[in-house]
């Protein structure tokens, strides 16, 4: 195929069509009721697009900034996966695979934004090769609690049936907390991670009330939930306190 833009000469841009494909396969067998849904959807949009970006402007502070929103947003597309798997959405196996696609991308990204020189160029670049996941964020403890928040609601995610609007916004929240957390720990800039922080922080301010407003309809463990986001909820704020100093 004739290369006609900047960005197709990438090989980073090939991998990122295969995992949108492999997202779109997904998507396609998950109701568009979930709030994951939508965020998947976005986050590979924003992973493709902001590639595209960088190309074209290339070794610039916007060229640079434009290949961390992309990696924003392949950490983001991680985390959607893991929420997926705690909805019963995705199998192991499948996001497994995926996972090793997305990490695929992230290495070659940061390869891509360590090498700008007169014109993009790609070297080999290690990604994630201590961490016990495939991303470094799968091993910070304020991540895996959050994914304790959704595992201790496991009752409200069983099934796709029509669920009551406080569940959805339950759904809703606890889906951007956790990926806000994701996607702040793949900037590069403090300022920029502890705005996805304070995103984050909000989303669990308000789930709080959520869950409080769900039980009365529901055999929720409410304080069980509860107690692991305050977890959260506290090491966000110390996270924060950290960066903004």
């Amino acid at each position: 195929m004739a290369q006609y833009f900047p960005h197709e000469r990438l090989e980073v841009y090939g991998v990122a069509l295969k995992f949108a494909a492999l997202a779109d396969e997904m998507l396609c067998a998950w109701s568009s009721s979930w709030a994951v849904h939508g965020q998947f959807d976005r986050a590979v949009e924003s992973m493709v697009t902001n590639l595209v970006k960088a190309a074209r402007l290339r070794a610039t502070d916007a060229g640079v900034y434009s290949i961390e929103c992309s990696l924003g947003s392949v950490l983001e597309c991680a985390a959607c996966l893991d929420v997926a798997s705690f909805r019963h959405l995705v199998d192991a196996s499948r996001m497994h695979a995926a996972k090793g696609v997305l990490r695929q991308i992230a290495r070659m990204e940061v390869g891509l934004r360590r090498s700008w020189e007169n014109c993009v160029r790609e070297q080999p670049e290690a990604y994630a090769t201590n961490s016990d996941g495939y991303f470094p964020h799968e091993s910070l403890k304020v991540y895996q609690r959050s994914l304790q928040v959704h595992e201790s609601l496991d009752s409200i995610w069983q099934g796709d049936q029509v669920r009551s609007r406080h569940a959805r916004r339950v759904d809703e929240l606890t889906t951007s907390l956790t990926l806000n957390i994701a996607e702040g720990n793949g900037r590069f800039s403090s300022v920029d991670h502890s705005k996805f922080l304070g995103i984050a922080e909000e989303a669990g301010t308000k789930l709080a009330a959520y869950l409080d407003l769900l039980a009365p309809e529901s055999r929720l463990d409410v304080e069980g939930a509860k107690s692991c986001l305050r977890e959260v909820m506290a090491m966000l704020s110390g996270l924060r306190g950290y960066l903004d100093e």
